[in-house]
Parts: C-alpha cells; structure tokens; sequence
C-alpha cells in the first residue's frame, strides 16, 4: 500500500478546473479530498496536491483528477464495476453510478455517489 496520495489535475488551456461532484451529498471532488484528508495523514499517509502545467492538445481521457497517477474517472468506474456482483439467472443489467454531464458553463463533470470517490481514494494507494 501507498503511503502517499498524491493528486494532480491537468486542465486545459481556458478550461476551468476539472469538474467531479458527489452526486448525493453535492459536494465537490476537492471539498471530500479536504475532509478524509486529516484522516489519511492521521494514519501516516501523506496528501499531496498540485496542478500539471496547461496542456494545449490534450484529449478528454489526458484531462482531469489524477490520483497517484491513475485518471479518477477510470478508478471511479473500476470501483462501480467491482460492486456489481450478481450471481443469478436473472440478475438485471448493470448501471454505471458513474456519469459524465456537462456543467452549467457546458465543462465535462464527473458525478458519482459519494462512496465511489472514497474508495476510488482508496483504490489509488493499493
């Protein structure tokens, strides 16, 4: 296990910061960061947090979070996928938790429930 978080986010040029919202409690990727944060360090992991330089030709996937090097969106979705277990004849199709809107400014936003983000922490510092 990791015993550093280390989270970057790579905007692009006249882009706003990256958008992730909890989609139950409203809170931003950032206000949750700050909250576990204390948490995290408390138990000898430390948090660091920082900006890459503006990137001019980056693609949707290069734009974002970045958790220990791992796109948020990606750990976001691996983690939704890993509590779909169904073992039935007749288990329902799977539906993401995880979407992609747009913002009122029309920016790309990640929103999920807000135990996705935290294990989505989590995940990153295995």
């Amino acid at each position: 296990m990791s015993r550093t978080l280390t989270v970057t986010r790579t905007p692009r040029t006249g882009e706003p910061r990256p958008c992730a919202v909890c989609s139950d409690s409203g809170l931003s990727f950032l206000e949750l960061l700050s909250s576990v944060k204390p948490v995290l360090e408390r138990d000898g992991i430390a948090v660091i947090t920082g900006s890459t330089p503006d990137v001019q030709d980056a693609s949707t996937d290069d734009t974002g979070f970045m958790l220990n090097g791992r796109p948020l969106e990606d750990l976001l979705r691996e983690c939704d996928r890993a509590q779909f277990i169904c073992h039935s004849s007749r288990c329902q199709a799977f539906v993401s938790a995880v979407e992609v809107v747009r913002d009122e400014r029309g920016a790309r936003c990640i929103r999920a429930p807000e135990m996705l983000f935290r294990k989505a922490i989590l995940l990153s510092l295995e």
